[in-house]
């Protein structure tokens, strides 16, 4: 699946917001990994991946789904 050009874009220009949102989505998720996190969205995918032991498509699949507001 992957996130598209678009979305990437939403991501960076909002990380801070989806940030926060990614820390109340997953509980393995802290603030601290989110802030040690760069705003580029393989960044804050490879991260929450590794917390969450979830696929990559997977957690794509739910940063894509935080960011249209679902």
């Amino acid at each position: 699946m992957g996130i598209d050009d678009m979305l990437k874009q939403q991501i960076r220009d909002r990380a801070p917001e989806l940030k926060q949102k990614l820390v109340a989505e997953f509980s393995e998720v802290t603030q601290k990994d989110m802030d040690e996190a760069s705003d580029d969205p393989d960044d804050i995918v490879d991260r929450v991946q590794k917390k969450t032991g979830q696929p990559r498509e997977q957690v794509e699949q739910r940063v894509s789904q935080v960011m249209q507001g679902s």
